[in-house]
């Protein structure tokens, strides 16, 4: 049963939480709120996928000594696959919630899911959205009987679609206005978005611009923050994941349409961004899209 989870961080934690409670619609949850002091302690893997958020306190490191899988602080979150143990570290005291994934829910759950369990082992990562709505939910929690339950259901499908999100898509916060060569990057930008299916490799999108491709790959590092592959293969993902979402197009058409070599191709990459078959992807849309009874 999946409440053996939550049972057993309890009695693991030698804790017992400070809030408790579930959150309901198409992304249910099982949420505990924590707040301790302590060395280290030892969680054997969970029955169900975790996202562990951190809310205050000092420093906490997972992993082992001299071997951190992370290192997190306030703000930070955790993805925790099924089965996967996490050592922890504390140093002071600690303020944290845990949203254990319940069972039945939408294909955001399920993507994140197989996202986790494809990497094997926690993702740490910070994301101002993601941070502020578990606050916000476990705020509402705080409630009791007065929480807005339907209001909590719409932010936990924001918080784990926001995490989704991040995990599947490079950072990029865009061009700096300030940047020398603003009007040119962003035609790069517009372009790369615009035209998925045409060469948008360095040297076509430094020819584009009028500048040497060393040049414009310096650039465009500076001015984004990745090296233009990375941006290009974001942008036709993106792209893929819309017209699976939107459209009934044959794979096969939608490798073409966004720049792909082959339907192989395709879901390669996509597999490797997602940890989910562009098919498989399409089914579960397709699954929870259907109307119930």
């Amino acid at each position: 049963m999946l409440q053996s989870s939550w049972l057993q961080v309890r009695e693991e934690l030698g804790q017992m939480p400070i809030l408790e409670g579930t959150i309901g619609g198409a992304t249910p949850l099982f949420v505990e709120r924590y707040m301790y002091q302590t060395i280290e302690r030892t969680v054997s893997g969970l029955g169900c996928t975790g996202l562990v958020s951190q809310f205050g306190g000092g420093q906490v490191l997972e992993g082992e000594q001299d071997h951190w899988r992370s290192q997190n602080i306030p703000t930070n979150t955790l993805l925790v696959p099924r089965g996967a143990a996490t050592h922890w570290h504390y140093s002071g005291t600690v303020d944290f919630a845990v949203f254990y994934f319940l069972e039945d829910g939408n294909d955001t759950m399920a993507n994140l899911e197989s996202l986790a369990d494809a990497r094997g082992q926690p993702t740490s990562f910070s994301d101002p959205l993601v941070g502020a709505a578990a606050q916000q939910l476990v705020s509402e929690l705080h409630k009791g009987m007065m929480a807005d339950q339907a209001f909590m259901a719409q932010l936990a499908a924001v918080m784990l679609e926001q995490t989704y999100r991040v995990l599947t898509t490079p950072a990029c916060g865009g061009i700096n206005p300030r940047h020398a060569h603003f009007s040119r990057l962003q035609a790069v930008l517009n372009h790369i978005h615009q035209n998925p299916a045409e060469d948008l490799s360095a040297d076509a999108l430094a020819r584009l611009v009028g500048v040497s491709q060393a040049h414009f790959r310096r650039l465009f590092l500076e001015a984004v923050g990745m090296p233009p592959h990375r941006y290009v293969l974001a942008a036709r993902l993106e792209q893929v994941r819309k017209l699976l979402s939107l459209s009934e197009m044959p794979l096969v058409r939608i490798a073409q349409e966004c720049g792909f070599s082959s339907q192989s191709h395709l879901t390669a990459c996509f597999r490797a961004a997602h940890a989910v078959t562009p098919a498989q992807f399409r089914a579960r849309l397709s699954r929870n899209a259907k109307p119930t009874a």
